[in-house]
């Protein structure tokens, strides 16, 4: 017994001293009709982080590849996302865009380095590279969005 009561106090003592982190690692989705060429207001939000907006674009971008050269280009998403915890937090997002007849048109991927820290707002860019001959075709979006 006298045991028991010495291991009771030990664990209240270790909730006290090394309190828990926030639990992190959660996924939300969201579809979406696609509007090519105009900011459009998502406000998907998982764990306190919001994925406020995106604008797809036909204009195409190059994404840097290994040692500086040149990966990919082509069209792409630019988004804005917003930290809305106490804590700092890291994410990453995926995209796919479907034509009319729900098939897969394009998708692409984007994962944060580092971690915002609280209330930090911040722009990234998904290009849509190597697969992108049928972009303009595509009619709605899925977006998923996910913390570490």
């Amino acid at each position: 017994m006298k045991y028991l009561h010495l291991i009771a106090v030990l664990a209240v003592v270790c909730l006290v001293v090394f309190p828990a982190t926030h639990a992190r690692g959660e996924t939300i989705s969201k579809s979406k009709t696609l509007n090519l060429e105009k900011w459009e207001t998502v406000d998907l939000e998982v764990d306190g982080l919001v994925l406020k907006e995106v604008r797809f674009t036909t204009d195409t971008k190059g994404t840097t590849g290994r040692f500086g050269l040149s990966a990919t280009s082509g069209p792409y998403m630019t988004f804005v996302i917003y930290n809305n915890t106490a804590h700092e937090i890291d994410y990453g997002i995926a995209v796919a865009l479907f034509d009319k007849n729900g098939m897969l048109v394009t998708a692409g991927s984007f994962s944060h380095t580092g971690e915002l820290d609280p209330g930090e707002r911040h722009e990234g860019t998904i290009v849509f590279g190597e697969v992108n001959r049928r972009y303009t075709e595509a009619v709605k979006y899925q977006l998923v969005l996910e913390t570490y």
